[in-house]
């Protein structure tokens, strides 16, 4: 009988015994209702995208130890978990950053944590000249500024949309360019207190 055939039981019971066509059946048959529910909840294709694979990721790796009774309830409840873990990270990673960034060195700072505030800062600046100058113009309105999406979009005369697609686009920029500096923006926020 052919893999196609199975219930999805069946194959998370062919998948416990290493079955890589079960699993291939499983992923065919779920993964874009899960990419489309992330991209919905991300707003984001190229993460929803990697979320997505990262669930049948995990899901190949706990193979052999799965009890699963309704396949479609625990990849989608997977899922949920797997983006509220991704928005609460990201949160958390722009809050320390926006803090270290709007936070000058102060006396109780010493000299290492001025010289990585300098170079964070420096670094920031550097990463913000390369992006094009509306998408930086949007990032600086709702970083630094404080603006919302649909103030920012009243004062540029540009769609909310539009406003979303420059910030996400600034925020992944930045993120992979900065991403060196994350250690020591949460190491030195920590030491700080």
């Amino acid at each position: 009988m052919s893999e196609q055939a199975l219930t999805d039981t069946e194959l998370v019971a062919l998948l416990r015994d290493d079955s890589e066509e079960a699993f291939r059946t499983l992923y065919e048959r779920h993964w874009y209702d899960l990419f489309t529910l992330a991209k919905r909840k991300l707003r984001d294709e190229a993460m929803a995208s990697d979320m997505a694979q990262e669930l049948f990721l995990r899901l190949w790796q706990k193979r052999r130890t799965l009890l699963i009774n309704n396949v479609g309830a625990y990849l989608t409840t997977s899922l949920k978990h797997l983006i509220v873990d991704h928005v609460r990270t990201q949160l958390q990673g722009e809050q320390y950053a926006s803090h270290f960034i709007h936070t000058p060195p102060t006396d109780t700072l010493n000299t290492l944590h001025s010289v990585q505030f300098s170079q964070l800062t420096e670094s920031l600046n550097q990463a913000l000249e390369q992006l094009p100058d509306k998408t930086r113009e949007v990032f600086v309105l709702n970083r630094f500024e404080q603006l919302t999406i649909r103030e920012i979009s009243a004062r540029l005369g540009l769609s909310e949309k539009a406003i979303e697609y420059h910030l996400s686009r600034s925020v992944a920029f930045l993120r992979a360019n900065l991403h060196d500096y994350a250690t020591a923006v949460v190491l030195t926020i920590l030491s700080s207190y």
